[in-house]
């Protein structure tokens, strides 16, 4: 099946040419009037003389020149008018065009997210379904921290998935699960925090668990002031009643910057 491809194109408008003109018409206006009291004083009228020292022609002549600046001028008014419609009209689409653009792209953006997150999805469910030969117990799939939305704050998840062998029986395992962050002081000494000690509402224990395939933990921590983290180490460890042979497991992660 052929996929159909749809090209985005962005046109970029240029109100600045518009000013120009703008600009260049208004220069006409004040050009064409000067040019008018130009022409009237070089045929020798100024504003002393009347129409009773001039003849009859000259009043007609000057009559009909103020008739056509007027005109002229008129014109050019209606011109910066339709100018400045054209301007507003342009500002308008380059806003419109601005935040389509920012909308296209912050759906794509989300799109290529959804997809990532779809394939790693699917490499996950096909991982159970399909373990490796090689490979069977306990095993951490994924740690992720992201920032939150106030200062020092920050979302946590933590899944772990059991990896059962062909000739495995497919059992539930319990256990408890410890996280710790390893960081610095202000003074450069080491300091290790417990996510029980940190996490909102603060645990009174570590993470427990029960998985026949998989497990996943989310929730949110703050970080106290002072303190630097630099990595996340995830413990991840079986009961004996419950275990069957399936090691306990660690994990130790970069602190995202």
């Amino acid at each position: 099946m052929r996929r159909s491809r749809s090209n985005l194109v962005i046109k970029e408008h240029n109100p600045w040419k518009v000013f120009f003109w703008v600009t260049f018409a208004m220069v006409l206006v004040v050009v064409g009037v000067t040019m008018t009291f130009d022409l009237g004083y070089d045929t020798g009228y100024d504003e002393g003389d009347t129409e009773g020292s001039l003849t009859k022609s000259q009043v007609l002549r000057y009559q009909e020149m103020k008739k056509r600046t007027d005109q002229r001028i008129d014109a050019l008014k209606g011109q910066i008018k339709k100018f400045r419609t054209e301007v507003a009209r342009l500002e308008s689409l380059n806003r419109i065009d601005g935040h389509a653009y920012k909308k296209i792209k912050s759906t794509l953006s989300t799109l290529r997210v959804s997809n990532q997150n779809l394939r790693e999805e699917i490499q996950f469910y096909r991982n159970i379904v399909s373990p490796n030969k090689s490979y069977s117990g306990l095993r951490i799939h994924s740690f992720k921290i992201d920032q939150g939305a106030k200062r020092r704050l920050y979302h946590y998840r933590l899944i772990l998935v059991q990896i059962h062998g062909l000739k495995d029986r497919h059992r539930n395992i319990s256990g408890v699960v410890r996280v710790s962050v390893l960081g610095k002081r202000v003074d450069g000494s080491k300091r290790v925090i417990n996510l029980r000690d940190i996490v909102s509402p603060v645990e009174d224990s570590d993470m427990k668990f029960s998985l026949k395939y998989y497990k996943s933990f989310e929730g949110s921590l703050k970080l106290p002031d002072g303190f630097a983290p630099v990595s996340v180490r995830v413990q991840v460890i079986p009961n004996r009643r419950t275990r069957g042979g399936r090691r306990s497991v660690e994990k130790k992660v970069q602190w995202p910057i």
